[in-house]
């Protein structure tokens, strides 16, 4: 009887033993995959947020303006004036323009800069420069430039050429252009009158019309009056202003003369081809002959004119 007992009891316990390890085995894995730590799982979510966020910036740092990107003027072929030779030329690559400045007569042949439509929603805006915080200077790249002081007591202004108010984007180039080397005597009623009412149009143009070259500067010839202590600085008798709207294919000639002159600017309309006759410079020669050719014989006006030039 004890012996009978004694088996059932060793049978119960191997029966035992064999469920439990038949358990343990259902339970186990016999090639575990480890989990995804909370650390490895985070790192994960913090990288792909980064991926994201640079993408984001990345998209806006390259979003491109009306224009596309800016070119300076040293490599901008639109900026690229003909001057004659025999002619004393130097030119000056500032930031926002290019002078094609005259030693001899120590006033520029040409001033020539693009203006883009980002470039005046920058100048019309909240943070544009203030013109009262800039001062004349005599240019640190040109030996020949007058000083600030050479006009004083002459009776002329010191006329941009590059106006101030199309600078105010940028504290370099606001700067930049009040050099003495983008200035010419001027007659105060005409840099206050006819000059300054064409400047506003061209202010206008280059927002409506998304980007515009623009050249201007004094009508050499050569017997002019004298200003400064040595006499040195020549007086133009007239001076010019082109516009190229590149987007149109388009470009209109001005001159007036240096004198108080009543009216509107559009009274002194001529062709580029006119301009380039009475200065025997070159201004556009990188664009296609047929286009430029076309385009510098036009004196239409009225292509240009919207009724909001002086709002």
């Amino acid at each position: 009887m004890k012996k009978i007992a004694f088996l059932i009891a060793t049978a119960l316990l191997i029966a035992g033993i064999a469920y439990f390890a038949a358990t343990l085995s259902a339970e186990t894995p016999a090639s575990p995959v480890p989990e995804a730590s909370a650390t490895s799982v985070s790192k994960a979510g913090s990288k792909k947020a980064k991926e994201k966020k640079a993408k984001k910036q990345k998209k806006t740092t390259t979003a491109k303006s009306p224009v596309g990107e800016a070119i300076a003027t040293d490599r901008n072929p639109l900026l690229k004036v003909i001057v004659p030779a025999g002619v004393a030329n130097e030119r000056i690559n500032h930031k926002a323009y290019a002078c094609y400045f005259n030693a001899q007569h120590r006033i520029p042949n040409c001033v020539i800069y693009e203006l883009s439509a980002t470039e005046i929603a920058l100048c019309d805006g909240p943070g544009a420069e203030k013109r009262k915080n800039y001062k004349f200077y005599a240019d640190p790249l040109c030996a020949a430039s007058p000083d600030w002081n050479e006009y004083k007591g002459s009776g002329y202004d010191r006329g941009h050429m590059a106006p101030a108010n199309d600078m105010k984007f940028d504290k370099t180039a606001m700067a930049e252009c009040f050099y003495m080397t983008n200035m010419c005597p001027q007659i105060h009623a005409l840099n206050d009158g006819c000059w300054r009412q064409l400047e506003n149009a061209v202010h206008y143009w280059a927002k409506r019309d998304k980007r515009v070259i623009v050249a201007a500067g004094p009508v050499l010839k050569k017997k002019m009056s004298k200003i400064g202590p040595d006499k040195n600085i020549s007086v133009p008798g007239a001076f010019y202003k082109v516009i190229y709207a590149p987007n149109q294919g388009r470009a209109i000639g001005f001159i007036f003369n240096n004198e108080k002159i009543t009216g509107s600017y559009t009274k002194h309309v001529v062709s580029v081809d006119y301009v380039e006759r009475m200065t025997g410079l070159d201004f556009f020669s990188t664009v296609d002959d047929a286009l430029e050719n076309l385009m510098e014989a036009s004196t239409d006006v009225q292509q240009w004119i919207d009724g909001k030039e002086e709002k």
